[in-house]
This record gives structure tokens, sequence and C-alpha cells, in this order.
């Protein structure tokens, strides 16, 4: 078995325990911050916390055991320039639709594997989206000519990389290392109050898992498989697309998945495609033992096409902002990126303001109030 087949492999498998996980726990940001802000029940959103500061620090740890920090990554999380335009309106239109969409990206893969027909079709326009976005001429054509502009080149300010312990000055992999540690040990004490270790021990591992899978990537691809695999590409006539030091994100797999099905034979299985597919089957597998599956039809009309206007926001926005509530959220954040911290902030404003259309004007204050609640009953 080659290097390459063996990195593939491993990413089915862990993506497969990411769907699986997922599955058992209803782990949904979106949801999360919905019943957040609608039912002051802040468990899963602090279910999701609790996979940021998991995921912080297993990679920080990860980093001392490789002896080096993840750079450069794909996508390029910690790269000199940091495209906040791209961050911000892509967060907030992926953030907007995730609402309506009824769910991320992971979330709708889940949906698909307990049976919903419906999650279907949203996974379908949420692909073909990020297809246009990214394998068409629609982001150079609309996009590119005024939201390049708004990038900012940090080595112009001396900073070599927009991870925050560079930002701050902190030189060195034990810099990383010790700031990830600190940064998830922080995130994890906030999710205990509204999370107690001994009532949700479910959650907690549900959770600790994803976050273990966002580490197990990068140790696939960054450790002795992905070198090699690196190095087996470099004497082939065609290499494989898609190699480098990665973990799981579905924004750009999304693309990779819908073109892999438009071009089956023009292309190698990607990290991406294996990614998708992992976490469909973790999630059937999921749903199949704990008897949650059950095929489920259609939306109504009005509720379809609202689900589907906002898969295209979704879609569109995960690339266009260059990540999603996993790919920002738990590996951009995992390695400090700055640029993931503006992504992921931009998509729960997004996702804050589409609740608070939803909801209705009797219950704006209510969601007002509970948004401006203070971060430590979280």
């Amino acid at each position: 078995m080659t290097a390459i087949s063996e990195l593939l492999i491993g990413a089915f498998a862990a993506a497969a325990v990411l769907g699986a996980s997922a599955q058992s726990t209803r782990f949904c940001p979106q949801g999360g911050l919905r019943e957040t802000l609608l039912e002051n029940k802040p468990m899963r959103l602090a279910a999701y916390g609790v996979a940021v500061g998991v995921a912080l620090m297993a990679v920080a740890l990860l980093q001392l055991v490789l002896g080096q920090t993840l750079m450069p990554s794909r996508p390029a999380y910690t790269g000199p320039v940091l495209q906040w335009g791209r961050y911000v309106l892509g967060g907030l239109l992926f953030g907007y639709g995730m609402v309506l969409a009824r769910g991320c990206p992971l979330r709708t893969l889940v949906r698909v594997g307990q049976g919903s027909l419906q999650a279907v079709v949203v996974l379908v326009v949420m692909g073909f989206a990020a297809y246009a976005m990214s394998r068409t001429s629609l982001y150079g054509l609309w996009f590119a000519p005024w939201i390049d502009g708004w990038s900012l080149d940090l080595r112009r300010y001396g900073i070599a990389h927009q991870d925050l312990a560079t930002v701050l000055s902190f030189a060195g992999t034990g810099a990383h290392v010790a700031l990830g540690l600190a940064l998830g040990a922080l995130v994890l004490a906030l999710c205990w109050r509204a999370l107690p270790l001994r009532k949700h021990w479910g959650l907690w591992l549900g959770a600790a898992l994803i976050g273990l899978v966002v580490a197990t990537g990068y140790a696939l691809t960054a450790g002795s498989i992905g070198q090699r695999a690196l190095a087996d590409a470099e004497f082939m006539s065609q290499p494989p697309d898609g190699l480098g030091v990665q973990s799981y994100t579905f924004a750009g797999p999304l693309s990779d998945a819908a073109y892999f099905l438009l071009h089956p034979s023009n292309q190698s299985t990607t990290f991406g495609v294996m990614a998708v597919a992992g976490v469909l089957l973790g999630a059937l597998l999921a749903a199949l033992l704990r008897r949650d599956f059950r095929l489920q039809g259609m939306a109504g009309w009005r509720e379809g096409a609202r689900q589907v206007f906002g898969a295209m926001l979704t879609g569109g926005g995960a690339v266009l902002g260059l990540g999603c509530t996993v790919g920002h959220g738990l590996s951009g954040i995992s390695v400090l990126s700055v640029g993931s911290m503006m992504g992921l902030a931009s998509i729960f404003s997004g996702a804050w303001l589409a609740i608070r259309i939803e909801a209705g004007p009797s219950a704006r204050r209510s969601v007002l109030g509970a948004a401006l609640t203070p971060v430590s009953r979280l």
C-alpha cells in the first residue's frame, strides 16, 4: 500500500469517527446558537466550544511532538496575507445561510446519513454553489476585482504569519504550544459552567472526539505518512490533487466532491472527498446503531425554498470566506489563525442576524438580550 493510499484511508476513517460523533451528540453550531438565543439552553453551543478547546490543546501537543508548527497549510490559515474582506463577507453569508438551510455542511451531511431527503437536496445545492464559487469564473468576475483589494499583507509590518503567536511577537514552536494550551484550557473552563461534565459526559465525549479528529487530520498530513505521500507525488507524472498539511473543513471539500461527481475520470480522490464520504458513512452507521435512521420526506415548498436559498449562501459563502464552522472554527483556530477567528466571528454574526429576523418581532427582544449575556454564562 502506498503512502498516498494510507493517507486517504486514514482521512476516511477519522472522518467516519467525526460523522458518528456529530450524529450521536446532535453536534450543530447553528442549532446550539438558536437554542441559546431563543430558549436560553446553551448546552449544544457549549459542546461546540468543547470541540474547539480540545482541538486547540490537541493540535498544540501535536506541534510539540513534531517539533514544528503546522505551516504552511491548506488552506493557508496562517499565511502572511490577511484576507479580511473574504473572511467577513463570506462568513456573514455562510452564517446567515446555515440558519436558513437548518445546518452547516457538517450537520447537513449528518442529516443525510440519518435519512433526510430534504437534506440531500440541501447538500447538493451547497456542493454546487461551492463548485461555482471555486471552479468557475464567478469569483474572478464578481468578487475578485474589489474584495481582493481589501487584503492586508502583514509582511509590510514585519509579521511573517497571521497566527496569534506571531502577531503577538511570540517566537518559536514552544510559544505556539504554550499559547494553544492556554487558550484551549480557557475555552474548556468557560464551557464547564454551561455543560457540567458529570451531567453531560456524553456530550463532552462526543465533542472531544471531534476536536481530536481535527488533530488527527493534521497528524496524518504533517506526520510521516503525509511526508512520504508528498515524496511519492514528486515522482508521479500526474500527482494527486489536494496533498499538503491540512485537516477537516467542509468548504473546499464540497466543491471537490461536486467536481469528483461531474468528472470522476479526470481527477484523483482527495483528502476533502474522503472527508465528505467518511462523515456520511459514520453518520449513517451511528444512526443505524442508535436506531435514529428513518427516511424523511421533503419539506413544504416554502420551507424547502428557504433551505435551498440558504444552501446557496452557505456553499458560496464557505468558499468565499475560506472556511466554515469546522474549517475556521476547529482546524483554523486550532493553529491560532487570526483570520479564522475573524471568519468564525462573522459566521456567528450572520447566524445571529438570521435567527433574530426569523424570531419575529415578539421574540427579538429576548434574542437581543440573550446575545448580550455575559460570556461567563457559557
